[in-house]
């Protein structure tokens, strides 16, 4: 099944309620979603979402759990729990250098996090733990927080915010989150789809610029896609700043996984290795 124009609209329209930004206004039809206009009625609720901090409800889908046969365990100690319901069931572990090792049992897939960041699963106990951290206390992390609690973790499975409050820019907090689509098939990766699927975004969010279009593969073989965009956006806190975005999308056994980095063009130089380093632990397991 081929991706439709849209899918990957998710990173984007969290990232303006989590880093508290109104893009530039966005008119959306009426008429019932249909593949060609669910992308602008998206942007439209995100819009107002972000006015009132809360995020409109994200579409519910059944899920059936599904454990792999064999997962590769970290050796430290590890907490297994539903983030909200049984069709929920991941493992994020806590390691001794500060990273985090991330196994979702549903979407097939392991991945790294970065030392350094503030990573959470909604309604998981690290959610709580994380409130309470003094970085917490900064008015655009605690906002992060809210919109984040907000969300339905059997599609966002996994976020980081930056860790690092002096990378607050003008009340944007850069952050990296994590999206498992099972309904949705990724592209065949080749560069074609991938320039049309950045084509839509850009006539979709309204002075969004693409600045790369690309096909690549980790260290160990593992193809992802990459879409890189750059737009103009005013924070609650009434600061006009320029956000970036990095969207790696990798097909994994059941649907899609989705990686997006979200931060601002002064920071983006800083929080790129984080987001490399996390691609390349990426694991697809079977």
């Amino acid at each position: 099944m081929k991706l439709q124009p849209g899918s990957f609209l998710f990173p984007i329209l969290l990232m303006a309620t989590l880093a508290c930004v109104l893009p530039a206004a966005q008119t959306a039809s009426p008429a019932t979603p249909t593949p060609d206009t669910r992308l602008d009625i998206m942007i439209a609720e995100t819009v107002s979402a972000a006015l009132t901090q809360t995020q409109q409800a994200a579409p519910v889908f059944d899920a059936a759990t599904e454990t792999p046969t064999s997962t590769p365990f970290p050796t430290s100690t590890i907490e297994v729990f539903a983030t909200s319901t049984s069709s929920a069931e991941s493992v994020l572990n806590f390691n001794e250098d500060g990273t985090t090792t991330f196994i979702d049992l549903r979407g097939k897939y392991q991945l790294t996090g970065p030392a350094q960041w503030l990573t959470m699963r909604i309604n998981a106990p690290e959610f709580d733990t994380v409130s309470l951290k003094p970085e917490a206390s900064n008015p655009a992390i605690q906002r992060s927080l809210n919109v984040i609690k907000n969300q339905d973790p059997n599609i966002f499975r996994l976020f980081l915010l930056d860790g690092n409050v002096e990378h607050i820019d003008g009340g944007f907090v850069t952050n990296i989150n994590i999206l498992w689509d099972q309904s949705l098939e990724t592209p065949s990766l080749n560069q074609e789809e991938i320039k049309a699927l950045a084509n839509d975004l850009a006539q979709s969010l309204n002075g969004a610029e693409i600045l790369a279009t690309e096909t690549r593969a980790t260290k160990n073989g593992t193809p992802y896609g990459l879409i890189s965009t750059r737009m103009p956006a005013l924070t609650q806190d009434g600061v006009n700043v320029t956000v970036m975005q990095h969207l790696i999308f990798f097909d994994i056994p059941v649907g899609t996984l989705n990686i997006t980095l979200s931060t601002t063009d002064t920071w983006l130089d800083a929080v790129t290795p984080s987001l490399d380093e996390m691609i390349e632990s990426v694991i697809i397991l079977k």
